[in-house]
């Protein structure tokens, strides 16, 4: 059974090869979305990570993460199915639908991908901070 904040308790079809969070919650301040899985801690992700790891086809268009997102929100969660949540962001972003094999993906290799997030945009000269850019100035 998975309970979503504010929402009705949701019943979903357990597998036995599928890992599926028992309670799903989104923070007081809405920037971390919280799963607990059977016998171990429970995970936070951050708004800012889940949108710019969001697998929504516009973020797999541009080949690029998205930035300027350090203070986005979650503003809703909503079941889809027996196999995935949606996920809507305060930038009006309601697209990206999160399968419960990416959310545990995405738990497991926090570190791995928010350092390649963070290099990316280093490189690209650009920043979480929103209407932020890097100007890079050439020597003489």
């Amino acid at each position: 059974m998975i309970k979503l904040a504010t929402k009705p308790e949701v019943h979903v079809l357990e597998s036995r090869f599928l890992k599926i969070p028992k309670r799903v919650s989104l923070s007081k301040c809405k920037s971390l979305l919280l799963l607990a899985y059977d016998n171990n801690p429970e995970v936070a992700l951050s708004a800012e990570y889940l949108r710019v790891y969001s697998p929504s086809a516009e973020n797999k268009r541009d080949l690029n993460f998205p930035n300027g997102k350090r203070y986005i929100q979650i503003t809703d969660i909503a079941q889809c199915g027996n196999y995935a949540l949606r996920i809507s962001f305060s930038d009006d972003h309601t697209t990206g639908i999160f399968t419960w094999s990416l959310l545990l993906e995405l738990s497991e290799n926090r570190s791995r991908h928010w350092d390649k997030y963070l290099s990316q945009l280093h490189t690209s000269g650009k920043s979480r901070e929103p209407h932020t850019f890097t100007l890079k100035i050439p020597n003489n």
